[in-house]
């Protein structure tokens, strides 16, 4: 089976932007590859003045029924906590490149389970055969921002600000430009 392979573009981060970074791109490409119908639910993103939208409950508008309320409710903290745990575990791997610098590579995989057969039909197990990845590389800056009230630190917070976001910005449309590419 053929693997399709997005690459977005690198980001630079700083530490306080990474979490919400991810989470807006990992929410983003989960919400556009979803296998089937879903509600949007859109979230904003202070940290890079953007909204993005994320799988909410499907039943959101419907009559409370207790006990499709709470698999709803848990399908969707099941998918903030996957995202999260993801985000954290990649944020153990990171490695130094520089004095200041992180860098990290973080695969988003989407693979189909197969049952194999072996040894005359007797012992069977599951495979994961890969479809799709998306990979992104991302640079963690740990360099201390300006904290002054001068003019030179309040342009250089606001030089970090505005490249970080349109970095942010940029990924997220590259996903969405290579999604209406492929499908």
């Amino acid at each position: 089976m053929n693997c399709k392979e997005h690459y977005l573009p690198e980001l630079e981060l700083s530490t306080a932007q990474v979490r919400s970074a991810l989470q807006c791109i990992l929410h983003t490409i989960l919400f556009l590859r979803s296998p089937g119908p879903v509600t949007p639910k859109d979230v904003e993103c202070e940290d890079f003045n953007l909204t993005y939208a994320r799988i909410a409950n499907n039943h959101q508008n419907q009559p409370p029924n207790k006990a499709m309320g709470n698999i709803v409710h848990s399908l969707e903290n099941d998918i903030d906590q996957k995202v999260d745990d993801a985000i954290e575990s990649f944020l153990r791997t990171l490695s130094q490149i520089g004095p200041e610098l992180l860098s990290g590579c973080l695969t988003v995989s989407f693979f189909e389970r197969r049952a194999t057969r072996q040894l005359f039909g007797l012992v069977s197990h599951e495979e994961r055969v890969v479809f799709e990845q998306w990979v992104m590389r991302v640079v963690v800056n740990n360099t201390p921002r300006p904290i002054s009230n001068d003019s030179a630190a309040l342009m250089e917070r606001q030089r970090i600000q505005v490249r970080q976001s349109s970095k942010s910005k940029s990924g997220s449309g590259a996903i969405f430009c290579m999604h209406t590419m492929y499908h």
